[in-house]
């Protein structure tokens, strides 16, 4: 079991490094990220893309969430539900949905969540956010162990070769040497900066 200090302080060094950055450096990165995940294989095959609407300093995801619902994809964005993540479907409104006190839209309540199954079937390509990567996929989230929980419950359904494709998303300088990981922290299957 490795040290939850080492995380803590990774964690600290990342939010004072993009506390720092230009507002700007978010949204290049992110359109950057949105036109190469476009030509990936796993998106274009992708029936649902799963991805997050961002907080302030974080990943701008708005021009790849355009993308995926102009190019006919079914987008799914988080909803915290008790200590897990449910998916829900994202309707053409959501620039309307309140915001939680982080400033993220809130999808409301009587929309009805993916299934597990439903997801596990794909093609299905999660675009998981994190406060740091490295090159091996390692990720490390907010500390409060939503996606590790949430893709746990994904894989334990065994889904089929190429069903589930999960790619971390980050910038330039949120890419480490190495992330800290203990046995409950689940790996990206790639990582794009920008």
């Amino acid at each position: 079991m490795m040290d939850q200090t080492d995380k803590r302080a990774l964690r600290r060094t990342i939010r004072a490094k993009l506390e720092s950055l230009p507002v700007s450096r978010f949204g290049e990165a992110g359109r950057a990220i949105g036109a190469v995940l476009s030509g990936f294989a796993t998106y274009r095959n992708a029936r649902v893309v799963l991805a997050f609407l961002p907080m302030p300093r974080e990943i701008d995801t708005v021009p790849l969430v355009e993308s995926a619902l102009s190019d006919g994809k079914i987008v799914g964005v988080p909803r915290i539900e008790g200590d897990e993540l449910a998916f829900v479907p994202l309707g053409r409104d959501w620039r309307d949905w309140p915001r939680d006190r982080f400033d993220i839209p809130v999808p409301p309540v009587d929309t009805r969540p993916f299934g597990l199954e439903e997801l596990a079937a794909g093609p299905t390509l999660v675009v998981a956010p994190g406060l740091a990567f490295d090159r091996s996929g390692a990720r490390l989230g907010r500390g409060k162990g939503y996606y590790d929980r949430f893709l746990a419950s994904l894989q334990a359904l065994g889904p089929g070769p190429g069903a589930v494709s999960v790619v971390g998303v980050c910038l330039e300088e949120q890419l480490v040497a190495a992330v800290p990981m203990d046995p409950r922290d689940r790996r990206v299957d790639e990582v794009v900066a920008g």
